[in-house]
């Protein structure tokens, strides 16, 4: 059987559903409604490991006593721990948090980085925080990568990267130039909500018919493998034949 799949079908259709199922599926967070970059920064930092339920109920009471970042760089540390106490993790937190606090009011003046490269080289901050601080704090097309989204990845593409530089490759050309941020809250809680790790739910999945594991194990083995040599070039380039 020939493969005769558009590969900007694929991508348009891709953009399409999870945009589409992101806003059927919103859930209001405070941290996604008023959103700046440094909301969405102080947001992040608080959900790892946490449930979002129990950050919905301490990030607004945190950003009330720490509104920017000068806040966090005057506080004492025990005051900052105290904030993070219903958290757990709350010493690491906090250093975390100061020691970020400390690099921005000295470098920058206060103000949140909004250069990827400048981001990335902040204590603490990944390459998930800077996707998400761009993205969604300063509106900027830049793809998010999270443990979720990595999952949701290598089962639609069926590549198990060693490297997170070849998914974020495929973002980047997966995202589009508007309403990057419902593509991206799209495919985190697409990750979290219906790929789960053991029991993933494919049948409540926008992306089934695209995605190479399901294809596979429906036994459509063949447009699996149109499918993967598509992602293969949209992360490696067209791969050239040795023979």
């Amino acid at each position: 059987m020939g493969c005769d799949i558009d590969r900007d079908t694929i991508i348009n259709e891709i953009r399409r559903r999870v945009i589409e199922w992101e806003k059927e599926h919103w859930v209001p967070y405070p941290w996604r409604v008023d959103r700046t970059p440094y909301k969405v920064l102080i947001a992040e930092l608080l959900l790892k490991r946490t449930t979002r339920q129990a950050v919905s109920r301490e990030f607004p009471k945190f950003i009330q006593r720490f509104p920017d970042f000068n806040a966090i760089f005057n506080a004492p540390m025990g005051e900052v721990e105290e904030a993070f106490r219903h958290l757990g993790l709350y010493k690491q937190r906090a250093k975390q948090l100061k020691q970020l606090a400390e690099v921005i009011i000295k470098k920058y003046s206060g103000k949140i980085p909004d250069k990827w490269e400048n981001l990335v080289a902040l204590p603490g901050i990944g390459i998930y925080l800077a996707g998400a601080v761009l993205s969604f704090g300063y509106g900027k097309k830049a793809p998010v990568l999270d443990s979720n989204v990595i999952r949701l990845l290598s089962r639609l593409t069926g590549i198990k990267a060693k490297r997170h530089e070849d998914y974020l490759k495929l973002l980047w050309k997966l995202i589009p130039n508007g309403e990057h941020d419902y593509f991206n809250y799209g495919l985190i809680d697409l990750g979290a909500l219906v790929c789960h790790y053991k029991q993933p739910r494919c049948g409540s999945c926008p992306l089934k018919d695209f995605c190479v594991q399901y294809l596979k194990n429906t036994g459509n083995n063949s447009i699996a493998e149109c499918f993967e040599k598509v992602y293969k070039e949209l992360i490696y380039g067209v791969q050239k034949k040795l023979f």
